[in-house]
């Protein structure tokens, strides 16, 4: 029974010391934006572009240039919006969805927040054509988009998550874009 028990409790210690690696900030790696941000990203996901203003990050390597993503892929990107410093965040907003169907609106509290964090995060799901529909003779491909706007101190952030309509790791990806959403920080 003993040997059951320490077994048991050996694989427990095994799961979560593994669980516990995973979640360190060891695999986050730290990107400063030349704009007055920081933000942690998965150190697994890789960089894309050489821009010092604004992060981009793609899942897995391979897609094209730009913001063209492969099936299977996300991308997820992290700015702040300069042209809006004197329009509101709701402006923001109506700017980047002018174009989609939104699916979902949610007011999320940061509760790791810190002053220069982003305490409330508005996420909007939309859905957007990948392509033009009169360039595709058949059913039209999806990009959902998964977005978080934070305003601080008159400065609106946007972080975007974009994949393909369907990808098994949408629920993944949104977890991932979420908390690099929530560690921006100013400075």
């Amino acid at each position: 029974m003993k040997t059951l028990v320490g077994c048991v409790i050996s694989i427990v210690l095994v799961v979560s010391l593994s669980f516990a690696q995973e979640n360190t900030s060891e695999n986050w790696k730290l990107f400063k934006s030349t704009t007055g941000f920081t933000v942690s990203y998965p150190a697994s996901w890789f960089r894309k572009g050489i821009s010092t203003d604004r992060l981009m990050i793609l899942s897995s390597k391979g897609g094209a240039e730009g913001l063209i993503i492969k099936r299977g892929q996300a991308v997820i990107s992290v700015m702040e919006e300069r042209e809006y410093l004197n329009a509101s965040l709701s402006d923001v907003v109506d700017e980047y969805v002018k174009d989609t169907e939104v699916l979902s609106r949610t007011n999320i509290q940061n509760q790791n927040a810190e002053i220069r964090g982003c305490r409330e995060l508005l996420e909007i799901v939309s859905k957007v054509p990948a392509v033009p529909p009169e360039d595709v003779p058949g059913p039209v491909p999806f990009f959902i988009l998964t977005e978080y706007f934070c305003e601080l101190n008159r400065h609106k952030y946007v972080t975007v998550l974009r994949n393909f309509e369907g990808d098994r790791k949408q629920a993944a990806y949104r977890e991932v874009a979420l908390r690099v959403a929530e560690s921006l920080r100013t400075y």
